[in-house]
């Protein structure tokens, strides 16, 4: 189950999808939801857009939104202006470009187990409705899933819990997914989070972390290692008053009994059975202890609670990777720490060459005279290293030239030294081939050089220092795949 922005887009890259949009979905869209005119849809989670184009080719005029760029460019890649499609975390952005004249329908396809703050983001959503609107969540049971899949569905609990929320609720079998419709989020659960919404989003953010309980769970050290490592993500307790009082969007701080390090984590479900067997019969042990041997669990279990425990019952905290708390304050303000580190100049270059693939370089006037690409230090308020050698090269040559994203083929780090006493890191991006025709349209700068020349590269090795030299090689190379394309020299 992925639970970062970074495995989502790893997961879409490496061809992970769910289901396709069936026949019964499409029916049971068309019979209770049909598009009045002007009627216009938001799709949550829209992944690749298969059910946000389904609307539009429905008559919606369809806003669709995930948090994945990688799902997004293969939604526009495939269904082109079917909709509107927008990054966006539904859950922390502030949701600015969404329409602010709210939606008559809302999807949520194989979303809704995914969701850390499950009630307040659907209350919020369900504010987004305009009068004899619904949001519609289509998602697997957790009593079909197997348990390995259990953290894409839902329990019968769970859609109780979210079904008292709404004034009005129908339910409907989808092939084996629920189909609920809801109508009319009740005032009392979601009005609060109306305001949440136009919060900005770290500064929101700040204030949930601050405010949010916090529970204290002790592991021993190698369960604190899983956790550390991000592998287990499900921790088992038996229902005492001090579990149970625990809910979805508390903080757990994990301590690991073998030292004093602790950590957060958000708890993203709660899940109760009757016993650590029925536990173990939907959730995947795998997420509980990565590794032990799975025929080993429940015996340990029982080896740490006694039957009396648990006939309390047993409880399933699933979290999630963000974290619970406010970060700690900086031990020194931005302006301090500058002061405290050594300073660097950056510079940024193109490296051409002529119709035959000579280098072609400018020979400075100041110092020693060296042989340059066009290019210089970042010296302009708000430019990246690109820019700048754009900028210098029409000031050294008079052309404009790397207008399209050129590749980077070198990054060069300048160690400090009698000649200069800062370090230097330089970005050289291939500019390409000139033309004869721009070859003779070079026009030099005589207060900066006074000479260019297109040589081969054993004509640029007899006129340059071999320190000089190794920059143009190693560029050359790079250009051809077969050099570094980070090279250290000193100065």
């Amino acid at each position: 189950m992925f639970t970062t922005q970074d495995e989502w887009d790893r997961g879409y890259t490496q061809g992970r999808r769910y289901r396709p949009l069936t026949d019964t979905e499409r029916t049971l869209l068309a019979t209770h939801l049909p598009p009045a005119a002007e009627a216009l849809a938001l799709d949550v989670g829209c992944g690749t857009g298969e059910l946000a184009a389904h609307l539009a080719s429905s008559g919606y005029t369809v806003d669709a939104v995930d948090w994945s760029e990688t799902a997004l460019a293969e939604a526009r890649a495939h269904h082109g202006e079917a909709a509107r499609w927008l990054r966006l975390d539904v859950e922390e952005d502030d949701g600015a470009s969404l329409n602010a004249d709210g939606y008559d329908l809302i999807t949520l396809r194989f979303v809704a187990p995914f969701l850390t703050f499950r009630d307040r983001t659907l209350g919020t959503l369900g504010h987004r409705l305009r009068p004899g609107g619904a949001l519609v969540l289509i998602t697997p049971l957790a009593a079909d899933t197997p348990a390995e899949r259990r953290g894409i569905a839902l329990t019968e609990d769970e859609l109780a819990r979210l079904q008292s929320r709404w004034a009005a609720a129908e339910r409907h079998d989808a092939d084996g997914l629920v189909f609920l419709v809801l109508r009319g989020p009740r005032q009392d659960e979601a009005a609060p989070h109306v305001v949440a919404q136009r919060t900005p989003s770290c500064a929101r953010h700040g204030e949930e972390a601050a405010s949010r309980r916090e529970h204290h769970f002790h592991l021993m050290g190698r369960y604190y290692g899983q956790v550390e490592s991000g592998r287990k993500t499900i921790e088992v307790r038996v229902a005492t008053p001090e579990k149970a009082a625990v809910q979805v969007g508390d903080a757990i701080v994990f301590h690991d009994q073998d030292s004093d390090r602790e950590l957060d984590a958000i708890v993203k479900r709660i899940t109760p059975h009757a016993s650590f067997e029925d536990l173990l019969s939907v959730e995947d042990p795998a997420r509980i202890d990565p590794d032990g041997p799975r025929e080993d669990l429940l015996v340990n279990l029982r080896g740490i609670y006694p039957p009396a425990k648990e006939a309390l019952g047993a409880l399933a905290f699933e979290f999630d990777h963000r974290p619970a708390r406010p970060g700690q304050p900086m031990p020194m303000t931005p302006a301090q720490y500058v002061q405290t580190v050594p300073h660097h100049t950056v510079y940024g270059c193109l490296y051409v060459r002529d119709e035959h693939d000579r280098p072609v370089q400018l020979r400075s006037v100041y110092g020693s005279r060296l042989w340059q690409f066009p290019g210089g230090n970042l010296d302009a308020q708000g430019e990246d290293p690109l820019q700048t050698a754009r900028r210098e090269t029409v000031e050294e040559t008079g052309l404009e030239l790397g207008l399209e994203a050129p590749r980077l083929l070198l990054t060069h780090f300048l160690h400090a030294g009698p000649r200069m006493p800062l370090n230097k890191i330089g970005l050289i991006f291939d500019g390409g081939r000139l033309t004869p025709d721009q070859l003779r349209r070079i026009r030099l700068d005589p207060a900066e050089h006074d000479m260019w020349a297109v040589h081969d590269m054993a004509g640029w090795q007899k006129l340059m220092a071999p320190r000089t030299f190794a920059r143009l090689d190693a560029t050359e190379r790079a250009r051809h795949g077969e050099g570094p394309v980070y090279l250290i020299t000193h100065a």
